[in-house]
């Protein structure tokens, strides 16, 4: 739209754009969908995060893991190799910090050593699910005591094992804390002393979620 103005003489166009107007807000959008999250637990060194790996891939969910948390704090803050203490410390802060991220992730696999017994832990667990409504699958990793043992303290040799884990061994009894599921949502329950089919853990997990 043009408009001819004349004042003092002179003569002035002025074109004036054509008002577009904005969408109106759609009152009928679906509220969004609830945050789901496979929880995979078990003792330490019986497998999970090995499990948690191709299982996050494959679902085409972010992975969440204690280890990979704590290993990227120790390098950062330049933590000492052989510090029980300090790893214990590190360890406790990377707990917090994966229970403050996991709210945030809509589609997560969430992996550590939890104390599934702890009534701290088996607390943050209920509030991921009441204040965000979360859907959430356990996928345990079934492990006796004896054999959790033997494989931490071998894993614990090992060259290659990153200094932020600073505990050599941990006794059948220690492994005590960890041989049950929080089983606070659906529960599957994986045998780690064989090989893992991958592929058929999916399916039930997607049968889960899809409930």
């Amino acid at each position: 739209m043009t408009w001819n103005l004349v004042a003092h003489g002179y003569s002035v166009s002025l074109k004036i754009p054509r008002v577009v107007p904005l969408p109106r807000f759609n009152r009928d959008v679906s509220p969004p969908l609830k945050p789901r999250i496979v929880l995979v637990s078990g003792p330490p060194a019986s497998g999970k995060t090995s499990l948690a790996r191709p299982l996050a891939a494959r679902l085409g969910f972010a992975l969440l893991t204690k280890d990979d948390i704590k290993e990227t704090l120790f390098t950062a803050m330049q933590g000492q190799p052989g510090d029980v203490e300090y790893s214990r410390t590190i360890g406790a802060a990377s707990m917090e910090l994966l229970w403050s991220l996991a709210p945030l992730i809509p589609n997560l696999v969430l992996e550590a050593n939890f104390r599934t017994k702890s009534g701290y832990e088996r607390t943050k667990v209920t509030a991921l699910i009441e204040k965000t409504g979360a859907q959430i699958v356990e996928v345990y990793c079934r492990l006796p005591r004896e054999e959790a043992s033997r494989r931490f303290a071998e894993r614990a040799r090992h060259e290659r094992h990153h200094p932020a884990h600073a505990l050599a061994a941990m006794s059948p009894e220690r492994m005590m804390e960890y041989e049950e599921p929080f089983a606070l949502s659906p529960v599957i329950e994986v045998d780690t002393t064989r090989p893992i089919d991958i592929e058929a853990l999916v399916e039930q997990v997607e049968t889960e979620l899809a409930r």
